[in-house]
């Protein structure tokens, strides 16, 4: 709601962060440059994951326990989970950040709400299939640091799921503020695996660490990172009433009257 109580009030929309234009467009930029490094490193995983599998097909290994180790060979004999989970991580990769461009979706509503829909299942798929995967399989077993794996999987798959119910809801009740946030919310950690690759490599290059203690540590980290990033941008950008007006369009009236 607006506050008019006073003449600079009425110039000013009352973000829930405040007036504050140019930090808004500050980390627009940055946050735009750290997506496309995480959206990169995303699809050169799926990319990697997709040619492993092919290769691992081809060789039809007899025990591949033994041929690729405890890490790889869990992505083999989980062929369907992981093709489910490969698919639709490409989908969520390059879909993901059209959702958030509101010049293409002012444009073509029509194709917003396609796009959407088909991230929205992919985020589903991707879910499911990641929990299978890392949750019931994983690669340091059920035990000490292969728990954290698990645990941090099911975490992750499990709130993944929650936030795409939630922007669901919320975009059938015409709530368009609560259903971006949720949306960011879910993008936030789907995107975590990327920044978990990117933690993995950096702590394997400069710490002598095994990768089991790491793996299950760092998904913690890069989730709670995104979420954290994430919270303080859909803090910085929430608009009054049901949020269908975007902070862009706050910030030009603002800055025009």
């Amino acid at each position: 709601m607006l506050e008019t109580s006073s003449p600079d009030n009425t110039a000013k929309p009352h973000f829930s962060a405040g007036y504050r234009p140019h930090l808004r467009r500050a980390i627009e930029i940055l946050g735009w440059i750290v997506l496309i490094l995480l959206i990169l490193t995303g699809l050169s995983s799926v990319i990697s994951r997709a040619l492993f599998l092919n290769s691992a097909i081809a060789m039809a290994p007899v025990d591949p326990l033994l041929e690729f180790g405890p890490f790889d060979s869990r992505y083999y004999t989980n062929i369907a989970a992981t093709l489910l989970h490969l698919v639709p991580g490409l989908l969520i990769f390059i879909l993901g950040p059209i959702q958030f461009i509101p010049s293409l979706r002012k444009r073509n509503l029509k194709w917003h709400r396609i796009s959407g829909r088909i991230y929205v299942i992919s985020g589903f798929m991707g879910a499911v299939s990641g929990f299978i995967i890392g949750t019931l399989n994983p690669f340091m077993g059920f035990t000490g640091q292969g728990f954290n794996e698990a645990m941090a999987t099911a975490f992750l798959s499990a709130y993944v799921f929650f936030c795409l119910i939630m922007a669901i809801y919320h975009i059938r009740n015409r709530r368009i503020g609560p259903h971006r946030e949720w949306m960011i919310r879910g993008f936030a950690l789907m995107t975590a695996i990327a920044t978990e690759r990117l933690m993995l490599t950096g702590f394997r290059a400069a710490l002598d660490v095994d990768i089991g203690i790491l793996f299950g540590t760092t998904f913690w980290m890069a989730a709670i990172l995104n979420l954290a990033i994430a919270e303080s941008w859909i803090t910085l950008t929430r608009t009054p009433g049901n949020g269908a007006t975007h902070w862009k369009d706050l910030d030009r009236r603002a800055k025009a009257a």
